[in-house]
């Protein structure tokens, strides 16, 4: 009962409400997940449970990829299908959309849309939002688009541009936000009507249960096999006596953190580089 779940969000559910279902669908309470995806986004969900909840800060660092819907011309208090429109700017001729889209590859500094979970004062700005009130000002991220492509052809129709789009960026990042910047240097708006996140770092929709599907009997993804992309160093005799009792190592590696394993390839504790030996971050054993 020690591991990773992932899972396939349904859209209407937040994550939360996720972990809350999984708590009571394997029987336990140390449940947590690695990266909140929207109420109305579906797709890719990391769980972590029991002590999976420990690599959550890890697996939370990995990039996520999406696709997702777009309308121009028409947008919403939520830059999503759920919210109520407000405004519309018909288009005259269908954008030039894939002129506009190398301008976010690369470095992109995105200011979280109002209706998100960023917290301000203790409280999320989605309830400032929903209880009318003004929105408190937020510090704009820095993030990190590796890939960005439209995937269908662009569908015109009485001032409405459709299209669909594939997304490979930095944790952290809005959709929604997305393609309203993108719509702003067409000179128009725009809301997504689907998101869909298809993989978050090494963990891909393939691999995700659907949630009504998952049971005390689900198996998990081990601690070693959850951290694919971290190096691995398996240790034995004295060396695996001190990593069980976080004792620092003399690893002869160059690599910032190590996943330590016995012989069997359980994962004991995670390792940073410090100086001349490698100290233990978090021990599993």
């Amino acid at each position: 009962m020690n591991g990773i779940l992932v899972i396939n969000k349904p859209t209407g559910i937040s994550s939360h409400d996720c972990v809350n279902i999984i708590r009571k669908a394997m029987k336990t309470k140390k449940v947590g997940h690695a990266g909140t995806l929207d109420v109305e986004a579906s797709g890719v969900l990391v769980l972590g449970i029991n002590k999976g909840t420990k690599l959550l800060n890890y697996l939370n660092q990995d990039d996520k990829t999406y696709r997702f819907d777009v309308v121009f011309g028409i947008t919403t208090d939520t830059l999503d299908h759920a919210g109520a429109i407000t405004d519309e700017q018909p288009l005259q001729s269908p954008p030039d959309i894939d002129a506009a889209l190398p301008k976010f590859i690369g470095t992109y500094t995105q200011m979280p849309p109002a209706y998100s979970a960023v917290k301000v004062g203790g409280k999320k700005l989605y309830e400032y939002a929903r209880e009318g009130k003004p929105i408190p000002e937020v510090n704009a991220r820095d993030l990190t688009v590796h890939e960005l492509y439209r995937t269908t052809p662009v569908v015109f129709d009485e001032g409405r541009a459709t299209c669909g789009f594939y997304l490979r960026a930095s944790k952290g990042i809005y959709v929604r936000q997305l393609a309203s910047d993108l719509a702003e240097t067409l000179g128009t708006v725009a809301h997504t009507t689907a998101i869909h996140r298809v993989a978050a770092g090494d963990f891909t929709i393939d691999e995700a249960i659907d949630l009504d599907h998952v049971n005390a009997n689900t198996p998990l993804i081990s601690l070693a096999n959850a951290l694919r992309s971290m190096p691995e160093k398996q240790v034995a005799g004295d060396d695996l006596f001190k990593a069980k009792h976080g004792q620092p190592l003399r690893i002869n590696a160059d690599v910032a953190q190590l996943k330590i394993v016995d012989e069997r390839g359980k994962l004991v504790a995670i390792y940073e580089r410090k100086e001349t030996d490698y100290r233990a971050k978090n021990v599993f054993a």
